[in-house]
């Protein structure tokens, strides 16, 4: 019974610091954790609470994050594509003008893989409510053609539409 129990304990121990270990311990560090999604093969530490950890701080209002997560998305793939599809279209979804913004800079093949990753989510694609409501926001911000966004909306809708062309 005292083995059983030294057992469990030293299991929790190491557990714990298991966790600890993958967990960043702020968000410098976890900025540096991220360079490494952004490589081929990936590393430094990059991973899912890498991402999670840096998601949890973009929530909570630090909108400065948005870039990075969007730079680690152009590399990712498996559970990190999910994980940050599903941020994407949190953000395409919530802001769209916001999300718009922070891909018009880049390369018109950038843009469609954010875009479809958004539109993917985790690979399930959108629900029906958020995939009509994204669909209407990014056909009012591609409708004006004086609009400096409209054709990156339009992009935008046109990989969106790919990534859920089942629905």
């Amino acid at each position: 019974m005292k083995w059983t129990f030294a057992f469990a304990a030293l299991s929790l121990v190491l557990l714990n610091s298991s966790l600890a270990a993958q967990t960043p311990p702020n968000r410098a560090a976890a900025l540096r954790m991220l360079k490494g999604c952004a490589t081929r093969p990936i590393s430094r530490g990059c991973g899912l609470d890498t991402i999670d950890y840096l998601v949890g701080l973009y929530n909570r209002g630090d909108r400065s994050l948005l870039q990075p997560l969007l730079v680690a998305g152009l590399s990712s793939d498996g559970a990190l594509s999910e994980l940050l599809g599903g941020f994407y279209s949190d953000v395409l979804s919530k802001h769209p003008r916001l999300f718009l913004t922070s891909i018009r800079s880049r390369a018109s093949k950038q843009q469609r893989d954010l875009c479809w990753m958004a539109g993917a989510v985790d690979g399930s694609g959108m629900d029906t409510e958020m995939l009509r409501d994204v669909r209407h926001s990014l056909r009012v911000i591609s409708a004006p053609r004086n609009d400096q966004l409209s054709s990156v909306a339009r992009t935008c809708l046109a990989n969106v539409n790919r990534a859920n062309a089942s629905k």
